[in-house]
């Protein structure tokens, strides 16, 4: 049993929804020793019902969603200084499929949420909320919302740019790009607006023209969302130290970049080595071994949004105007016989351990 727990543990596992949660509890050995159904308007309720169960010091709560639904529960334990942890949903989904057993409700899914902290504690952290400071905690949560209603505003921009190259290239053939830079520049926009518009002013049934003017409108407004988030992220990041310095030592790591690891990790101090950093990352490769034979795969798991922002500062470091030692290492893999995909996951790493160490001697 993990040094942390010991006989007189009681772990409380809950399964969130949006308008009610179930907690399960169970002892050291995983035998069940209490339920209850509770909802956000009974936080207090659920706190009180725990401290009947054990001595507060005995008790760690162990929760799957803490990010969605899960937020006012967190805030509550926060509060009452309980100690909790979070649970992948891929540890319970594991837990689900290789029992003997698929049936599928909320005790026992919050049964199963509980036993992965007896089970497989060293894989689960620490609530990022119990060991962050309440500025880290606010930074952290202001940039997670601006930096996820960007990511999804880029992502409409793509979807509006396919379109618009489909739509324009209807409308004005296949040179509707030839004299711009930019398909979808300020001046390219200005200047697609003016003719379509006199289309629909010489047809007022030309539904392509009207159609392409739309989607055209919506791209602008988007762009202009984008700038405004990006100037609040700029101006929020100036007071937050660790995107300063990630900026500042690690080429490549751009303040939007900086502020998605900084939103994702909270503080540094959950973890307590570089490996355990890259675990979580997905960045660490997965091993299988067997006999003399072992091979290592790309792990598919850990914070995909972390993953990315690490990735792209690795392709920045290996682009033209890139960082020559993240050049140099990434062609010295190369040498080695790697595949270039191969070598750009071994920069990763590198990169990873980096920021580790960056954030932690910070702290």
């Amino acid at each position: 049993m993990n040094s942390v727990l010991n006989t007189d543990s009681i772990i409380v596992g809950v399964d969130v929804h949006k308008y009610g949660h179930t907690a399960v509890a169970v002892d050291c050995f995983g035998q069940g020793v209490g339920s209850l159904n509770f909802s956000n308007d009974l936080l207090s309720d659920f706190c009180s019902w725990m401290l009947t169960l054990s001595e507060k010091q005995n008790i760690v709560v162990a929760l799957e969603d803490a990010n969605g639904y899960g937020v006012f529960i967190v805030k509550k334990l926060t509060e009452e200084k309980f100690n909790f942890r979070y649970v992948p949903a891929i540890l319970t989904e594991r837990d689900r499929r290789r029992s003997t057993h698929h049936d599928k409700s909320d005790t026992k899914d919050a049964k199963r949420v509980a036993k992965v902290i007896l089970t497989k504690y060293e894989e689960t952290l620490p609530a990022r909320e119990s060991i962050s400071t309440k500025l880290e905690i606010d930074t952290s949560t202001n940039f997670d919302l601006l930096l996820s209603e960007r990511r999804d505003i880029v992502n409409w921009k793509s979807i509006l740019k396919n379109q618009l190259h489909a739509l324009l290239h209807q409308c004005f053939g296949d040179h509707y790009k030839d004299g711009y830079s930019k398909a979808f520049g300020k001046k390219s926009c200005l200047s697609f607006t003016k003719e379509l518009k006199k289309k629909v002013k010489s047809n007022s049934n030309d539904f392509l023209a009207q159609s392409t003017l739309r989607r055209i409108d919506r791209l602008n407004l988007l762009t202009e969302q984008l700038k405004v988030i990006d100037k609040k992220i700029e101006t929020i990041s100036k007071d937050v130290i660790d995107v300063t310095l990630l900026t500042e030592n690690i080429h490549g790591c751009g303040v939007s970049t900086a502020a998605t690891i900084v939103s994702q990790i909270y503080t540094i101090k959950r973890f307590s080595s570089s490996a355990k950093f890259a675990k979580y990352a997905g960045i660490a490769p997965t091993e299988k071994s067997s006999g003399q034979r072992g091979r290592l795969y790309t792990s598919p798991f850990g914070n995909r949004i972390l993953n990315k922002a690490i990735h792209r500062i690795a392709l920045s470091q290996i682009s033209g105007n890139g960082d020559p030692r993240g050049k140099l290492y990434y062609k010295k893999k190369l040498e080695e016989g790697k595949t270039k995909l191969w070598a750009l996951r071994c920069l990763k790493r590198q990169l990873s351990n980096r920021v580790y160490q960056v954030l932690k001697n910070a702290n």
